[in-house]
C-alpha cells in the first residue's frame, strides 16, 4: 500500500478526497446549477444548438468523471445530442488508467454514450494543449464550441510557471493567455461557462478555504475576478451567481489535530486523521513539486502549525466544517445573449434556498 506521505502528493488523490459527496458540498451544488442553467438555456435557446449537435468543449477535463457527471447531467437538453472535446496539458497523466487526462476523459465519455447516459454525434476527440502559455489551440482548425466549461482550474496557473509562479505579473498573463485561448474556441452566439473558488463576500458569506490557504501558500482565491477583468477587456459579458456549500472534516481530537503538525507521524495516523491530512493538503492547492507535498512545504518553512490550527479553529467554531465560496460565472460575446443571461442568473440565484436544501439532501444519502 503507498505510504500517505506518498499519497499526498498525489493531485488525484486528494482530488478525490475533496470530492467525497458526503463531505462536500461544492460539487453537488455545481452539478445543480448547471442542471438547472441548462433548463433556462434550453427554453430560452442560448447556447444549445436547434437543429444540429451542440459543440461542447470541456477546458482542463482532468481524469474524466466529474465530465461524465456532469455531459450527462445536461444531455436532457440537448435535442440534437453534443460534440464533445476535451482538453487538458500533455503532462497529465491518470494514475487509473496510466493514459493521458484527455484520452482517458475521452473513453470514459463515449462508453457513457454507449451506455445510454448521453447522445453523442461523433467519437469525442481529445485535444492535449498548455493551457497557460504558448500558442496551443484548443479546438480543432475551423471549429468553434457553443458552450465552454471550465471548472475549477484557473489556480494551476501558478504551477506551470516554475519559478515565476509566485511573479503577479506572470500569474496575470498565464490567466490572460487562457481566458484568450477559450475565449478564440467560442462560438460569436455561444457560451462560456466557469466555476472556480471566490473571495467575493457581496452576499455577506467569506469563504473560508482559499483565502486562509492563501496566506500560507500563496493559492489563487480571486480567479474569478481575474476572469471577469479580462472578459471585459475583451468586449464580452458576464453573468454570475456566487454560491457557498460546506466542507466537511472528520471529528479529531487534540491530538489527532496536533499530529497532523508533525510529519514523522503522518505513516501512522489513523483513518479520520489521514483523510484530514489529505483535504488540507489539497486545500494548499500546490502540486507543482511531485518529490515533495505542500505540506511537507509548510513543515519546512515552520508555518504548517499555524496552517492546521487555523482550520481547526474554523471548524470548532462550525460544527466541523468550513464553508466553500464558488463563482458560478456564464460569459458570452454576444449583447443579445448577455440579456437573457442576466435573466437567467436573477432566476438561479432566487432559487439558490432550495438548490441548498437539494444540496444537504444529497450530501446525507
Amino acid at each position: 500500500m503507498t505510504s500517505l506521505s506518498a499519497q499526498i502528493r498525489d493531485y488525484d488523490i486528494c482530488f478525490a478526497e475533496f470530492l467525497k459527496p458526503s463531505g462536500n458540498g461544492q460539487k453537488i451544488m455545481q452539478a445543480i446549477l448547471l442542471r438547472e442553467a441548462f433548463r433556462l438555456f434550453a427554453q430560452q435557446e442560448v447556447g444549445i444548438k436547434q437543429a444540429t449537435p451542440t459543440a461542447i468543449l470541456d477546458v482542463s477535463c482532468g481524469p474524466g468523471d466529474y465530465s461524465v457527471a456532469w455531459t450527462s447531467d445536461i444531455a436532457r437538453f440537448l435535442p440534437n445530442g453534443m460534440i464533445f472535446y476535451c482538453t487538458d496539458y500533455p503532462g497529465g497523466v491518470s494514475r487509473e488508467t496510466g493514459e493521458k487526462y484527455t484520452t482517458t476523459t475521452a473513453g470514459k465519455v463515449w462508453a457513457a454514450a454507449q451506455n445510454g447516459q448521453l447522445l453523442l454525434a461523433q467519437p469525442p476527440v481529445a485535444i492535449n494543449a498548455d493551457l497557460f502559455s504558448g500558442e496551443d489551440r484548443l479546438m480543432p482548425a475551423g471549429k468553434l464550441a457553443d458552450i465552454v466549461h471550465w471548472s475549477h482550474s484557473g489556480y494551476h496557473v501558478r504551477d506551470s510557471l516554475g519559478a515565476d509562479r509566485d511573479d503577479p505579473r506572470a500569474i496575470g498573463l498565464g490567466l490572460n493567455i487562457a481566458v484568450d485561448k477559450m475565449w478564440a474556441a467560442l462560438d460569436p452566439s455561444g457560451l462560456m461557462l466557469s466555476v472556480h473558488q471566490t473571495r467575493d463576500v457581496s452576499d455577506g458569506v467569506p469563504s473560508q478555504m482559499l483565502p486562509v490557504s492563501h496566506k500560507y501558500c500563496g493559492v489563487l482565491d480571486d480567479v474569478p475576478k481575474r476572469i471577469e477583468t479580462r472578459i471585459g477587456q475583451l468586449g464580452g459579458c458576464i453573468a454570475t451567481v456566487n454560491f457557498a456549500s460546506p466542507l466537511k472534516f472528520p471529528e479529531l481530537s487534540a491530538a489527532g489535530w496536533e499530529a497532523l503538525k508533525r510529519s514523522a507521524q503522518w505513516d501512522h495516523l489513523d483513518s479520520a486523521s489521514a483523510r484530514t491530512l489529505r483535504l488540507l493538503n489539497f486545500i494548499a492547492h500546490d502540486f507543482a513539486d511531485p518529490a515533495k507535498a505542500a505540506l511537507r512545504k509548510l513543515a519546512d518553512k515552520g508555518t504548517i502549525a499555524a496552517y492546521v490550527d487555523e482550520f481547526r479553529s474554523i471548524t470548532a467554531t462550525h460544527g466541523g466544517y468550513i464553508i466553500v465560496k464558488c463563482a458560478f460565472q456564464m460569459l458570452t460575446k454576444s449583447k443579445e445573449v448577455a440579456i437573457k443571461l442576466d435573466g437567467i442568473a436573477r432566476q438561479l440565484h432566487d432559487k439558490l434556498p432550495e438548490y441548498n436544501r437539494e444540496m444537504a439532501v444529497e450530501m446525507g444519502k
